[in-house]
């Protein structure tokens, strides 16, 4: 069972964040037609630590098995979605995966089909996305890796 617990039309999530990091490129994903990008995830379920959520996303959602993921930092996030508002608890975890990830240059799909897509993004790039959080840029300067982003993100 996940952790989501909705009331009328306001949903509270608590999800697991991965930071996948592979030669200066930041590993984004967007679901369906969405006009945005995130990074991959997922909700934590009861019972479940963060950690063993992000493992078990990222095996479910790209067939990868990670080694331990690191615990960075964690986002309140308030959104608007699908009729819904939410507000988020993110759990942000660097990861590596045990056998890395080709490092395409066009976008790419997991073993769960096309409902989401996946793309590697280098970080000086990042600025030309719409990313949510809105404030993941930030974040990543200022959380995760200071020196590889500029203050212009």
């Amino acid at each position: 069972m996940d952790l989501t617990f909705t009331v009328n039309q306001k949903k509270l999530n608590i999800r697991a964040v991965a930071l996948l990091i592979q030669d200066g490129h930041l590993l984004i994903h967007r679901q369906g037609e969405d006009d945005f990008w995130s990074l991959p995830g997922g909700r934590v379920q009861f019972g479940e630590s963060g950690a063993k959520a992000i493992a078990r996303e990222l095996l479910e959602e790209l067939g990868q098995a990670i080694e331990p993921p690191i615990f960075r930092f964690l986002h309140e996030n308030f959104f608007q979605y699908a009729d819904h508002q939410f507000h988020e608890l993110g759990m942000f975890y660097e990861v590596t995966c045990r056998e890395p990830l080709p490092l395409l240059k066009e976008d790419f799909y997991g073993p769960e089909g096309e409902g989401l897509t996946y793309r590697f993004v280098p970080f000086e790039d990042l600025e030309h996305y719409t990313l949510y959080p809105s404030e993941l840029a930030q974040m990543l300067q200022t959380n995760f890796f200071p020196t590889l982003l500029t203050n212009d993100i």
